[in-house]
């Protein structure tokens, strides 16, 4: 058997196609509450009420403080609106563009991600992808204690305030890992 041979028959072994799986689906769930936090947060903030149809919204400033930034994408367009709110850094808006384009691969390569070697789920990613999402939590609840007229806003630890989001990426990035960690140690031979 010679090298490619070896590699792929490694890449297609039932433990590297579940591991394969797993980080594959977690990518791409994290992908959703990143988006999410971006885009329907992000919308959420022109929030102006209710009325008999249901949520209101100032489509006005939305329009010209959030899509007139990029009008071809709505996610691009919020990440520019976070980052002018200082909720991201430039290095972090790129960031979400690395792990929305490797969502993209995943989402639409799938067979190739299961058979090809060098075609792998960047599990760094996921994690640099829950610290964003660690951030956009303390940025949306910072705005909600500071609006909260029942919370005491200099009570507040604004870094340790942890979204449903956030605690929801901490599960899957150690799933990731976790499911990575039991199929090695599968592999070593017993004491």
């Amino acid at each position: 058997m010679d090298e490619n041979e070896k590699r792929l028959a490694e890449k297609i072994a039932p433990e590297a196609v579940l591991l394969t799986l797993v980080q594959a689906g977690s990518f791409l769930s994290a992908y959703e509450l990143i988006k999410y936090d971006v885009v329907e947060q992000v919308r959420n903030f022109f929030l102006t009420g209710f009325d008999e149809e249901g949520l209101t919204y100032s489509d006005a400033g939305y329009q010209r403080s959030v899509l007139s930034l990029n009008s071809k994408s709505r996610f691009r367009a919020s990440a520019a609106w976070l980052q002018s709110m200082d909720a991201i850094t430039t290095e972090e808006v790129t960031k979400l563009e690395e792990i929305k384009n490797h969502r993209d691969e995943i989402a639409h390569e799938m067979p190739r991600l299961l058979v090809e070697p060098d075609f792998v789920v960047k599990t760094q990613l996921l994690a640099e992808a829950a610290e964003i999402v660690r951030r956009l939590g303390v940025f949306w609840g910072t705005i909600a204690v500071q609006t909260d007229s029942v919370s005491d806003p200099d009570e507040v630890d604004y870094e340790a305030i942890k979204s449903g989001s956030y605690l929801l990426m901490e599960y899957l990035v150690g799933l990731a890992r976790g499911v990575a960690g039991i199929l090695s140690s599968e592999k070593e031979p017993a004491p």
